[in-house]
């Protein structure tokens, strides 16, 4: 009779990365630290805007995009929420633990599936919660001055904007899964992810406008913005549309997941 053990399916590899997860304080620093900044830059930010509302050039006024006012944080939410992608596979190459799981479940795609469905759904969740929270917060502050436009959240494109920004969340984090599962560095894999969100955004404007219609506006930044932001320009260089743009997301963070399965198959765990 054979005494060898079955490898753990799907159910009990989800529920062994979420207790992997969870019990590690580094992830609940991490997401506390992504909540004040989100939150409450998002604030502070709507303070500033609606204490100088009255100085801004009239164009400026006319066009006044309170929903983005009010989530502007996000934007550096972003870069903790990356930290916590790399930090959920990078810890267990560091300390060896990764061969442990590897013994337990040989099936290495099942273990980056798990990883990334544990992942992606808690930080689509926090993602969400955050841009909800940061809207409303915002929204209450801006309407301080009654001559301010503010919205709710049945106003046009908030609803895509809040749930975008959950799914913009939950893509940079997998990518920097991958990215931590392909280099087995956590410094490594935070500047990579970090240089995806922010380094075409600051090289857009130096760069010629063809480059930025052709080439940048597919990176993951660009095209994770046409679901965040609730006043989309159709006449911007980079628009794309939100079904485009989260079409070219998804496949940013199935190429990375791809690449980060192969390279987990053919090397060792360590």
């Amino acid at each position: 009779m054979s005494t060898a053990l079955a490898s753990p399916g799907i159910t009990n590899t989800l529920a062994a990365e979420w207790t992997k997860l969870r019990s590690v304080r580094s992830t609940w620093t991490v997401v506390i630290a992504a909540a004040v900044v989100s939150v409450g830059f998002s604030a502070l930010f709507s303070m500033l805007t609606q204490a100088d509302y009255q100085n801004l050039p009239a164009e400026q006024r006319v066009d006044f995009d309170a929903a983005g006012t009010s989530m502007v944080g996000m934007n550096l939410g972003l870069i903790l929420v990356s930290v916590l992608g790399v930090l959920a596979v990078s810890g267990e190459y560091s300390t060896g633990m990764m061969r442990l799981t590897l013994a337990v479940t040989p099936h290495r795609g099942r273990v980056l599936l798990a990883k990334a469905v544990v992942v992606g759904l808690l930080t689509f969740v926090l993602g969400t919660l955050f841009a909800a929270a940061a809207f409303y917060s915002g929204q209450l502050i801006l309407g301080i001055d009654p001559a301010i436009p503010t919205l709710g959240f049945d106003g046009p494109g908030v609803v895509r904007s809040v749930l975008g920004w959950g799914a913009e969340m939950a893509a940079f984090a997998l990518l920097a899964l991958s990215f931590g599962v392909i280099m087995r560095s956590a410094a490594g894999a935070i500047a990579t992810a970090i240089g995806f969100i922010f380094a075409p955004a600051i090289l857009g404007a130096l760069l010629p406008t063809w480059v930025r219609r052709d080439i940048l506006a597919y990176f993951p930044a660009s095209a994770a913005e046409q679901l965040s932001t609730a006043q989309l320009k159709t006449d911007a260089v980079t628009y794309l549309g939100p079904l485009t743009g989260g079409g070219v997301l998804l496949t940013w963070v199935a190429i990375a997941l791809v690449v980060a399965h192969s390279l987990m198959g053919k090397r060792d765990s360590g």
